[in-house]
């Protein structure tokens, strides 16, 4: 079934001390291009207050089919192959996805 939206995916990451920095300004100064994606809504990145190396991508969208045909896009792709290397790249931990009940 058809999941529609707001659809929101939310990406766990951890990072070691040394790429924290690396990480918050591949996402401040990151190409842009998703915001052309057919069915974006934001982006946002947080980072745990008490885990510093801690940090949560969430993405929200139109429609679950919105994100999956932006992460088999090549922009995705341009997007990132500009994540910092080893041995400062971040881990995924977990990818939680949601369908958003109220606002």
């Amino acid at each position: 079934m058809e999941t529609r939206g707001p659809y929101v995916v939310a990406s766990h990451l951890r990072v070691v001390a040394e790429g924290a920095e690396g990480l918050e300004e591949a996402f401040r100064e990151r190409l842009g291009e998703v915001e052309d994606a057919r069915g974006f809504r934001g982006l946002e990145v947080w980072q745990d207050e008490h885990d510093a190396g801690a940090y949560v991508m969430v993405s929200w969208w139109d429609s679950e089919a919105d994100f999956r045909d932006y992460m088999g896009s090549a922009a995705h792709r341009r997007s990132h192959a500009r994540i910092p290397g080893q041995p400062h790249a971040p881990r995924p931990e977990r990818v939680r996805r949601y369908r958003v009940v109220t606002r």
